[in-house]
């Protein structure tokens, strides 16, 4: 069975970007990304104005400003929930191990913090404890402590505390919201989850796991039914996640509407089966009655009538797709703690023992998260009351403690919070010139402007309404995230042929087939001009992958950083001819660099190439209208600005071709979340601003869903399965289909074949020991990804800041994992008083300086 591999990774809309694009507020600096340590919380953005940085007064002051418009309410390693809270969080704590530049400061690598060095496999030396055999590896780890890490206090703190904090966080009374950290993360802890609940019947274990392993499905003649009515599993009964579909990937509910789901005898089966049983926690007891309801909605779902015709398609699949939103429930027997996977043999080492292996840069990565918690504190701040546990810690200055960089001095409610130095964090020496760090509470983003033009604030995220004051601005600065946006298409012959033959005579959509025509669409799309147009803080893109996209992440290697990818590049974009001496272009770089996407005279000739075909072809009439559904996933202004962009530059493109006048363009704008499966079953023809987010560290699995997903992939008219892809390993020809290339860089077998009829068996996933081999494979499946043009990249997911003149940063260029340096690499031009000096000579205002008007 091929299934997606992962549920985490989102289809995603750029409004939910251009929402989200300021997690802290508007403002709100790329902070912490994927997990960054809180040394390395970027706050800002990067700019070097030019001037040496004036050398430190050890004893001046330098206080970093900022406004936020949502505040934290709980910064508790244990219950923080919102990005506010983690940010607070993120200065007051430090991971054992944690992001830094690598040495030439173009990328990362994960070194220890509150750890001395790597963890160390001592496997072996716990054979016969918790549930280790001989022969296992990587499953029990001995982490060697710094002896000088303390909290604000100066208390010291041991292994013993990192151990007390863990029983801490699983303490079954709290249900901590992050106790899940130690059994639902990539660290999976010996029995944190029996602890956690032990004596109680819950249901937490997710049937089909995030990897959907095939041998977590469940045949449907194998269910049990126990008195109650309700189908088990080994004695274990289920329930359906109604609220957030466990493993599937969305919530049945957020795809139903009254009447949707209807079998043969015209019964609703969601309102008549499922919408009556549901919990107070989005729980659904699943008998038979609700399980066939879940298939039979899920198999409209994907637009069939029933689960058998659904079928007939997929196969079981059909039968078993209902289990990924589906949780086992379980009694948990009462364990002592001993029996968790957490020792501390000696003040200096913590010894962690993890249910399956898990070794290099992921532990490192998943240790990085902090749990620690001041015991005495801690317990000083929980309450029972009427059975009912609480725990005020982390909540105000006086529960907080810290041993991080910074410590909390004050904090009023949706007003303002100050940090200041901790001088007993144990890497202070030669970083963090940032004395004082003051966050202010202001919801208005005209009023944080304000501020900012007034030198109170150090940093000012832009909006699209005020690029046109401040995007030429030396002091604005541009972030690249790790999404790609596109412009999508679903060009299905049949689908497309009944929806052109429902419009009537002298119409046409089966033009959109050719792929000359989809071409053409690509060559006319001025990409700069569009982002310009409706998101003027983005950038071009011209690629499925971003910068940002991590493939080695022991090393902090980013994908389009190699010479493979630099080459999808240039040869998708016909450059590669033009590369050398005494040509066009001296090296890729500088080819890639003059890339603009945008060939207004070669779309022209597509137009016209692809009219011929279509005529060849017998697809058009010398009369007929060619009519295009774009699709909108809401009217906010990108997606009104990018469709007027996108129809006008599409109107004109096709003047002097045989199109003119002939190309038309409607618009749905009443999708909804529902934007992909829309294309997915041919309702619109074009989406665009649309792509996936999630997987920035993966890039062999994100690439599934390009290719292989049968869920999000947006072009599902392409037959991956069939379309053969030849690839050179080693100095020779392979091929196999598109499909079968994308499995194998996850560890599945399959056959390759060489020009000669020969074939072997070949795999290249992460464990296989070709790792060169798999990121060739990884490069031209890009390669066949872009040459379909059913994806045209669009635009990278970006921000843009004005920063402050007061500070200076680490790196020009944002680097995932670092930013661009955080406070602990933040120099100062100013102390505070000599800021507040220059500020004043100049009038008070600082807004002829940011236009570039002195």
């Amino acid at each position: 069975m091929k299934k997606k591999l992962i549920s985490l990774l989102l289809v995603s809309a750029m409004a939910v970007s251009l929402a989200a694009c300021g997690g802290r507020g508007e403002d709100d600096p790329v902070a912490n990304d994927q997990g960054s340590t809180p040394a390395q919380s970027d706050n800002s953005q990067s700019g070097d104005d030019g001037d040496e940085t004036p050398a430190a007064d050890e004893n001046a002051s330098y206080t970093y400003h900022e406004a936020i418009g949502e505040f934290p309410t709980n910064w508790s390693p244990a219950l923080e929930q919102t990005s506010a809270d983690g940010d607070l969080m993120s200065f007051l704590t430090a991971g054992l191990y944690g992001f830094d530049y690598n040495d030439d400061m173009d990328g990362y690598e994960i070194i220890p913090l509150a750890a001395t060095g790597e963890p160390i496999d001592v496997t072996a030396d716990y054979v016969g404890q918790w549930g280790i055999e001989a022969g296992d590896f990587a499953r029990v780890w001995s982490i060697p402590l710094r002896e000088d890490v303390k909290w604000d206090d100066g208390t010291p703190i041991t292994a013993q505390d990192y151990v007390r904090s863990a029983q801490l966080l699983l303490d079954p009374a709290a249900k901590n919201f992050h106790a899940d950290m130690f059994y639902a993360s990539s660290l999976k802890i010996v029995n944190a989850k029996n602890y956690l609940y032990g004596g109680q019947h819950v249901y937490v274990t997710p049937m089909i796991s995030e990897g959907h392993l095939d041998e977590e499905y469940v045949p449907v003649d194998s269910f049990e039914v126990d008195e109650d009515g309700l189908l088990t599993v080994d004695g274990k009964d289920m329930v359906l996640d109604l609220g957030a579909g466990a493993n599937w990937g969305a919530s049945l509910a957020d795809y139903y509407s009254e009447g949707m789901y209807v079998n043969a005898d015209d019964v609703d089966v969601y309102a008549e089966f499922i919408l009556p049983n549901v919990n107070a926690n989005g729980y659904v007891p699943v008998t038979q009655e609700v399980y066939d309801a879940v298939c039979l909605c899920i198999a409209q779902y994907h637009d069939f009538a029933d689960a058998d015709a659904y079928a007939a398609a997929v196969g079981d699949y059909a039968y078993l797709e209902a289990q990924e939103m589906m949780i086992y429930g379980q009694t948990y027997d009462p364990i002592d703690f001993s029996e968790v996977g957490f020792a501390a043999p000696s003040d200096y080492e913590l010894v962690i023992a993890l249910d399956h292996p898990l070794e290099g840069a992921y532990l490192l990565y998943a240790l990085g998260n902090p749990w620690l918690l001041k015991e005495d504190l801690y317990l000083s701040c929980e309450k029972v009351e009427n059975g009912v546990y609480t725990n005020t810690y982390g909540t105000s200055a006086e529960t907080s403690a810290s041993f991080g960089p910074y410590k909390l001095v004050s904090f009023q409610k949706d007003e303002e919070y100050v940090l200041e130095r901790n001088e007993y964090y144990f890497d202070l020496y030669g970083k963090f010139q940032t004395t004082r760090y003051v966050v202010k509470c202001v919801a208005e983003p005209a009023t944080r402007l304000q501020m900012f033009l007034n030198g109170e604030l150090d940093i000012y995220g832009l909006s699209s309404e005020d690029m046109d004051a401040y995007a030429t601005s030396d002091y604005t600065y541009y972030v690249t995230g790790a999404s790609t946006f596109f412009v999508a298409m679903n060009p299905d012959f049949d689908a497309l042929t009944a929806r052109q033959a429902a419009l009537g005579d002298n119409f046409n959509k089966t033009v959109l087939t050719i792929r000359e025509f989809r071409q053409a669409l690509s060559y006319s799309l001025d990409r700069a001009s569009f982002a310009l147009a409706a998101a003027p803080t983005n950038s071009p893109a011209f690629g499925v992958y971003s910068n940002l996209i991590i493939y080695d992440p022991e090393a902090g290697a980013a994908y389009r950083n190699t010479d493979e990818a630099k080459q999808v590049l240039v040869d998708f974009w016909g450059l590669a001819d033009n590369i050398g001496d005494d040509k066009l272009y001296a090296d890729m770089d500088e080819a890639i660099d003059s890339i603009t996407g945008y060939n207004l005279e070669m779309a022209k000739e597509k137009f016209a190439e692809a009219y011929d075909i279509a005529v060849e072809q017998g697809l058009i009439d010398d009369d007929d209208v060619v009519q295009l559904t774009i699709g909108l996933p809401s009217t906010s202004d990108f997606y009104t600005k990018g469709n007027d962009f996108l129809v006008n530059g599409w109107t004109e493109a096709v003047v002097g071709t045989p199109f003119e006048g002939r190309l038309t363009f409607v618009l749905n704008d009443t999708l909804g979340n529902g934007f992909g499966e829309a294309l997915r079953n041919n309702e619109v023809d074009i989406l665009f601003g649309v792509g996936f987010s999630g997987s920035a560290l993966d890039p062999y699995n994100l690439i599934q869903f390009y290719t292989t997903d049968p869920i999000l992939r947006y072009n599902v008219c392409w037959d991956t399965d069939n379309d053969m892809l030849t690839i050179n390993l080693n100095g020779k020809d392979w091929t196999a289909s598109v499909a079968d290339w994308t499995y194998t860089i996850s560890g599945e077998k399959i056959t390759i074949t060489d020009a000669d009829g020969g074939s072997q068996e070949f795999s290249a996933g992460a464990t296989d020991g070709n790792a060169q081999e798999r990121f060739e494979i990884l490069a031209a499946l890009e390669g066949a990804v872009l040459e379909r043009y059913e994806m045209l990249p669009l635009m990278n997911d970006a921000s843009a800041r004005l920063k402050s003149l007061k500070v200076n940063y680490a790196t020009e260029d944002y680097i995932f994992g670092m930013g661009f340096g955080g406070l602990e690499y933040y120099t100062y031009n100013y102390t505070d008083d000599e800021w507040a000096a220059f500020v004043a000579e100049q009038g008070g205002t600082l807004l002829d300086l940011l236009l570039n008007r002195n």
